[in-house]
């Protein structure tokens, strides 16, 4: 059971930092299409 939690718990983490990521450059498309 502590296993699942733990699981849980670095999935939520590892989400939470890739919408944080991905927020950012879904307000601004076309200037990181620019740049890049």
């Amino acid at each position: 059971m502590d296993l699942l939690v733990f699981e849980f718990l670095g999935l939520a983490l590892v989400a939470m930092c890739v919408v944080v990521v991905a927020l950012p450059c879904a307000r601004k498309p076309s200037q990181r299409v620019r740049y890049e």
